[in-house]
């Protein structure tokens, strides 16, 4: 059921972020679509214990989204991707934790390890919202920095 309810999140919150949103939306709503999609066959194959052990497939994708997520905070004139990439943080530290402390409840490891996907989705539509009320505002709303540590004026 939960699996049900997140799926509904991702496809409100992320089709209206790629429908609505700028570059920086559309690209993180695709990042958070893909690592789902990616997620689930290599949690169902690969990290079948049920968060019972660590879960080293899963905890890949989500390093991996990572760092796609701090390139594109770093990239992007944004701000709201800061936050995405620091839950994203929380959702790798779970998994740190659960190899640290392989007594830690498998609950508690499932819940540490997914609950911080809820607000990164919301903030990502959030973002594609504040986009379009900028645009609508007449602000030109550049997505991106001119370059590397250089915020435009």
């Amino acid at each position: 059921m939960s699996v049900l309810l997140f799926l509904i999140w991702l496809v409100l919150c992320c089709g209206y972020a790629l429908l609505r949103g700028g570059a920086p939306e559309r690209v993180a709503a695709g990042l958070l679509v893909l690592s789902y999609a990616l997620g689930l066959p290599v949690h169902w194959m690969i990290d079948a214990a049920g968060y019972r052990s660590a879960v080293i497939g899963t905890a890949t994708i989500d390093v991996l989204l990572l760092v796609a997520l701090i390139v594109l905070a770093w990239r992007s004139t944004r701000f709201w991707p800061l936050w995405v990439a620091g839950w994203q943080l929380a959702a790798i530290v779970a998994h740190l934790a659960k190899l640290l402390d392989p007594a830690m409840l498998a609950t508690g490891y499932a819940i540490q390890a997914q609950i911080w996907a809820y607000p990164m989705v919301l903030a990502t539509a959030a973002g594609a919202w504040r986009h379009r009320d900028r645009r609508r505002s007449g602000d030109p709303d550049p997505p991106w920095k001119s370059s590397p540590g250089i915020v435009p004026a």
